[in-house]
C-alpha cells in the first residue's frame, strides 16, 4: 500500500513540475526597454558594470591566452597538444562563456540608453535585427568552421596561425580568438570578413 501511495506522490510530483515549467514559459518577460523604464538607476550602474566585465574578461582571456602559449613552447607531438588543449577548454571556456554572456547583455542595454552615433539612417531596431543574425550562417562561407562541443572552432582571420584558436560561440552570437585576444559580435565579425561599413553591414544582415 506503502508503495502505491509513494508511486501516486512521485506521479503528482512530476506532474506539478510539468505544470510549474509551462506556467513559468508563458509568463512575457519584459523587454529591455521595459526593465531600463522600471529601474532608472540602472542607466548609471550599467556603463560601471560593464567597465568592470571587461576588466574581468581581459585578465580571464589573458591567463588563457599565457597557458596557451605554454602549452605551443613546449613542441609537443600532435596528439599531447591536442589534449592539453582541450582540457583547457574544458576547464576555463564555461566560465568565460558566462562572463562574455553577461557583458553582451549589459551592451545591450547600453546601447538602448546611448544609442550608436555611428547608426546614422539606421535604426536602433535595425541594429537589433543585425545583431541577432546567426554569426554561424555569416561566417560558414568565410572560414572553415569545426564544431566544438556548441560552439565551432576555425583559424582565426585575424592572424596567421597553423593551430585553430578562433571560436564562433553560438549561444551569445559571438566570436573569441585566444591567439590574438581578438572579440566582437557578427556585426564586427561582417565588417572585417566582407570589408564594408558599420551601416551596410546592419542592412546587410536584416535578412
Amino acid at each position: 500500500m506503502s508503495q502505491l501511495n509513494n508511486n501516486q506522490h512521485s506521479i503528482d510530483d512530476g506532474y506539478f513540475h510539468e505544470q510549474a515549467k509551462l506556467w513559468r514559459k508563458s509568463i512575457k518577460k519584459p523587454s529591455a526597454k521595459e526593465l531600463l523604464s522600471t529601474f532608472p538607476e540602472a542607466k548609471t550602474i550599467i556603463p560601471l558594470k560593464i567597465k568592470e566585465w571587461k576588466s574581468t574578461i581581459d585578465k580571464r582571456e589573458a591567463e588563457i591566452g599565457h597557458l596557451f602559449n605554454e602549452i605551443y613552447k613546449q613542441e609537443l607531438d600532435e596528439f599531447s597538444e591536442w589534449f592539453w588543449e582541450e582540457v583547457l577548454k574544458t576547464f576555463l571556456f564555461p566560465d568565460l562563456e558566462i562572463l562574455d554572456r553577461q557583458l553582451l547583455r549589459l551592451n545591450r542595454f547600453q546601447t538602448i540608453i546611448k544609442p550608436n552615433n555611428k547608426s546614422n539612417s539606421i535604426s536602433q531596431d535595425q541594429i537589433e535585427v543585425a545583431r541577432n543574425y546567426p554569426i554561424y550562417d555569416l561566417a560558414k562561407d568565410k572560414l572553415e568552421l569545426k564544431p566544438s562541443g556548441q560552439n565551432y572552432i576555425a583559424l582565426c582571420p585575424f592572424h596567421n596561425e597553423r593551430t585553430p584558436s578562433f571560436y564562433l560561440y553560438t549561444e551569445t552570437n559571438s566570436y573569441h580568438c585566444y591567439g590574438c585576444q581578438e572579440h566582437g559580435d557578427v556585426i564586427k565579425l561582417t565588417m572585417y570578413l566582407y570589408g564594408i561599413e558599420f551601416k551596410d553591414t546592419v542592412k546587410m544582415l536584416q535578412s
